[in-house]
């Protein structure tokens, strides 16, 4: 079974039986983010990656056009990293990564570091921070 099923599974099981979670799989439109995960009525779009050589996160031309395109439309994407050498996981903002590369900058530290459901926790909170901010609502109460 390959390393990013097995993460996937992994990301499954850390979820609550409520979540929604969907495995995209399509090779007409690549460049998608791996998953859709619906927490609190937010859509999480999840570009799942297995460790990675040299600490430098790779996408596909398609991948960061997606990220990209993800933010300029108002909303955010994530890349969540297996850690090698634990069952934690590296959450990456897909926007701050996705520019760095088309800037030939280096790519930007993680964003958080922890269990997968705590990933999961930071990349919905800081969802509900961008959709309340693009709305105009406040974000008092939010973490960052």
């Amino acid at each position: 079974m390959s390393s990013e099923k097995n993460f996937f599974k992994q990301i499954k099981a850390s979820l609550n039986k409520s979540n929604f979670i969907q495995k995209i799989e399509n090779k007409f439109n690549s460049g998608f983010p791996d998953l859709i995960i619906i927490t609190e009525q937010l859509p999480l779009f999840i570009e799942l990656k297995a460790p990675i050589k040299g600490n430098k996160i790779k996408l596909e031309k398609s991948q960061v056009s997606t990220h990209l395109r993800i933010y300029n439309n108002n909303y955010v994407s994530f890349i969540l990293l297996k850690d090698p050498s634990t069952s934690n996981a590296f959450l990456f903002d897909g926007y701050s990564v996705a520019n760095a590369i088309v800037l030939g900058e280096k790519q930007p530290c993680f964003v958080f570091h922890g269990t997968i459901g705590q990933c999961l926790q930071s990349a919905n909170e800081k969802t509900m921070k961008r959709v309340c901010e693009f709305h105009g609502f406040t974000t008092e109460g939010i973490a960052n």
